[in-house]
């Protein structure tokens, strides 16, 4: 064995040009080798890079037509939270149906978006940012850009058009049954107007009526009087009633007088209609008392006795003293404003009636 070699060795040295060669064969697969290495180290980190891509299910939309758009992510690592596009993100012209999440592994992600198209044009979307936050760093990763194409449902312009109907033709207007038509509508008009008139001429016309007016202050005067004198608070004992008497009566003067939706309204609003009205302070103040208590009574179950009852209505007594003084005149602008307005509603009657007889 030792002895062949020993041949082999004599004879490389004895013959330098051939062991150049050997050599230079060994340098260049060393090379290869060392190559094949650096080509596949550059591949595996190439497969481990982070990228993002975006694609259409569809390369041509027609209006109102659905569609898909992925976006595919592979990443090199591990993130806390991705963020993909949002629907904020596309334009108004597509319209975002739902969203669904596809996480293959922790490297790779994926989402598909089911949207309707709404264009008349071609659209390229631009690229979508993808947030990769960790607990230290927050990166971002972007997609490609996508186009969508157009696609009309509407025929070309060389297409022949075909009515949905055959075409008729007509010799002329018909003007005389056009004629004869207005005349008859023209009579029957005629004919309806002069029987309408001579009824209304028969018909006795009835005299306006009106009452006389009727003063806020009386009428709240005669409710209390009724609550004091002819219901029986003791044997009856129905607060609520009571306490809703008292309420409504003041609410009924300020509506009748002031015009003010009082019934209708809150305590807290018509508080702040009494203050835009410019109401006596003294006034609301009693009107406050009146109100604080019915309110508990009415809807926060509170139960009086019978000296609350008339400690309530003794507030109702000092409204009235205080409005007899502060209202008096706009209780007599109110009287001659009522009475002004039947006088003149009574001369258009008495007016309308002498003309029917004359035309009679």
């Amino acid at each position: 064995m030792i002895c062949p070699i020993l041949d082999y060795l004599i004879f490389y040295e004895s013959n330098p040009k051939f062991l150049l060669m050997i050599l230079k064969t060994i340098r260049i697969k060393i090379l290869r080798i060392l190559l094949t290495i650096v080509i596949l180290f550059l591949f595996v980190s190439s497969g481990n890079a982070q990228n993002s891509s975006a694609s259409s299910t569809k390369d041509s939309l027609t209006v109102g037509e659905i569609f898909d758009i992925s976006i595919k992510l592979q990443l090199d690592k591990t993130y806390d939270k991705v963020l993909f596009p949002d629907s904020s993100s596309f334009p108004p012209i597509l319209d975002l149906i739902r969203i669904q999440k596809y996480r293959v592994t922790d490297f790779a992600d994926s989402v598909l978006y089911q949207l309707q198209f709404f264009g008349s044009s071609d659209i390229t979307l631009p690229p979508y940012r993808i947030g990769l936050i960790t607990s230290r760093d927050t990166s971002f990763i972007f997609t490609n850009p996508v186009t969508l194409y157009f696609k009309t449902v509407l025929p070309s312009e060389d297409a022949e058009l075909k009515p949905l109907k055959p075409n008729f033709s007509f010799s002329g207007f018909p003007w005389a049954l056009t004629i004869i038509l207005l005349a008859l509508i023209a009579a029957a008009l005629f004919t309806y107007y002069t029987l309408k008139k001579r009824a209304d001429n028969k018909t006795e016309k009835t005299p306006v009526t009106f009452e006389p007016f009727k003063n806020p202050l009386i009428e709240l005067e005669e409710t209390l009087h009724y609550l004091k004198n002819d219901y029986d608070l003791p044997l009856t004992k129905d607060y609520k009633y009571f306490y809703s008497a008292l309420s409504d009566s003041i609410r009924t003067y300020y509506e009748n007088l002031y015009n003010i939706p009082a019934l209708e309204s809150t305590s807290r609003e018509l508080f702040r209609y009494l203050d835009a009205f410019g109401v006596d302070h003294e006034m609301i103040k009693q009107t406050r008392l009146v109100l604080n208590r019915s309110d508990m009574v009415k809807f926060a179950k509170y139960t009086p006795t019978l000296d609350d009852a008339w400690v309530c209505y003794q507030y109702s007594i000092d409204f009235i003293e205080r409005a007899r003084l502060v209202d008096a005149s706009r209780i007599a602008r109110k009287k001659s404003e009522y009475e002004h307005q039947f006088t003149k509603q009574e001369d258009e009657s008495e007016m309308e009636t002498k003309i029917n007889k004359e035309a009679e």
